[in-house]
């Protein structure tokens, strides 16, 4: 596993060169990963990434759209979707494709198929998580206090969402535990500076 750098001496720039130049586990594409707490800047980092990414086309996948709800979001399911539906095919350069989760209506829609990327990111909490390993080549944590986190979601979303909000960092550090998450990052970032 490539040395995980140190939090104050990363950024952008030092990112994008390890994307151009750093190992690889698919000679078809490069995935990385982007895990943290809530609020920590994930959606952030991936979008300064995909803007600035030069080595081909670029696909985020939020894992927000692939959540089945709040009550099974960080389960197995979601890992059979990451392998199955997303890694495992655009490791081998086919096609990717998942059903994205409609949190108005409480379902999964019809199955979102897209080509293979250049970089694939796979941005949010459990994206990170040891099945996904194998195949990403950076996994990126992002370190950011709980409060902070906490109150950057509730003024993007609205304070309605704190009860559901506090009940989720719970259930985020213990699968960041379970997963050993942070202690696997290659990358390590500070969002209270780098976002």
């Amino acid at each position: 596993m490539a040395e995980a750098k140190k939090v104050a001496n990363i950024s952008l720039e030092n990112i994008l060169e390890r994307l151009r130049t750093g190992p690889r586990k698919s000679a078809l594409s490069r995935a990385i990963s982007i895990d943290g707490p809530a609020g920590s800047g994930k959606t952030t980092l991936a979008n300064r990434i995909s803007e600035n990414y030069e080595g081909g086309q670029v696909l985020t996948i939020h894992m927000d759209d692939l959540y089945n709800g709040w009550e099974d979001a960080l389960t197995a399911q979601l890992t059979r979707t990451l392998v199955n539906q997303i890694l495992t095919p655009a490791a081998q350069g086919k096609p990717l494709g998942f059903r994205k989760y409609d949190w108005l209506s409480k379902s999964f829609g019809d199955l979102i198929s897209h080509p293979f990327p250049k970089l694939l990111i796979l941005e949010g909490v459990g994206s990170g998580q040891k099945a996904t390993r194998a195949f990403t080549d950076e996994l990126i944590w992002i370190d950011i206090d709980s409060e902070v986190g906490l109150q950057r979601v509730l003024r993007r979303d609205g304070d309605y969402l704190e009860t559901e909000m506090r009940i989720w960092q719970i259930r985020e550090q213990e699968h960041f535990k379970s997963e050993n998450t942070r202690d696997c990052a290659t990358i390590r970032v500070d969002g209270n500076f780098f976002i």
